[in-house]
């Protein structure tokens, strides 16, 4: 007797679907590993006192649920399951709706960068000066807004070794803004890619229940949910 399975290969037209639903799943898994590795180093990272500690738990929470999610799609793609892809749909309009939210708020919330940095330098200056010795060396530049503002060592314009002649505001400021819009750019391209895999899945489930629909025709078997046929 014919299964379902080679009933929805030979007459769903499915495989190529399919195999573009798993790639693309495949490649956000991939992705969502990627943002929790970030997450990681940024929380470990000696600049992550600046740019606060929310971005990289963001990308950590974002991470995990992406690769969970990613699996469930690829799963579905695999079991050919009409069940499992609804689930996987509702999942991930859940997922796209949090990650635009969060994305729009990062675009459109406006910060007082200065002013935070300068809080922060502050309290590095007073309580942890070696960390800003660190940022110093690796920005090569010295104090806060000159090289006379809160800097370490106090002459480390003219110290060997240093000798910058800048601030650090401008280049602490330039490297938040590149994080930022990194973040934005891979934040806008996951989405894309994942209303693209919605609809994708969206199309395989809706062919998969009318083929399904044709195949209880032909085998005169009544196929339910699978929740259902296990209380049976």
């Amino acid at each position: 007797m014919t299964t379902f399975g080679e009933y929805l290969d030979r007459l769903g037209g499915t495989s190529v679907l399919r195999v573009i639903h798993m790639t693309l799943n495949g490649i956000a898994a991939v992705a969502g590993m990627f943002l929790i590795i970030m997450g990681t180093a940024s929380l470990l990272d000696m600049f992550e006192t600046f740019s606060g500690a929310s971005l990289p738990i963001s990308s950590l929470v974002l991470g995990s649920l992406v690769v969970l999610i990613s699996l469930v799609g690829i799963v579905s793609s695999v079991k050919r399951s009409q069940y499992m892809f609804g689930a996987y749909s509702g999942l991930l309009t859940l997922l796209v709706l949090v990650q635009l939210v969060i994305l729009l708020t990062i675009w459109l919330r406006p910060y007082d960068i200065e002013s935070r940095f300068g809080d922060v330098w502050e309290r590095l200056y007073k309580n942890d000066p070696d960390t800003l010795c660190l940022i110093e060396k690796d920005l090569k530049c010295c104090g806060f807004q000159s090289p006379v503002d809160m800097a370490v060592p106090s002459n480390c314009a003219t110290k060997k070794h240093y000798g910058f002649s800048s601030g650090c505001i401008k280049p602490l400021e330039l490297q938040w803004h590149h994080r930022r819009s990194a973040a934005l750019w891979a934040g806008f391209t996951m989405v894309g890619a994942q209303i693209v895999a919605l609809v994708m899945g969206a199309e395989l489930g809706r062919r998969y229940r009318d083929v399904r629909q044709g195949y209880q025709r032909v085998s005169g078997h009544a196929e339910g949910s699978p929740l259902l046929r296990a209380s049976a």
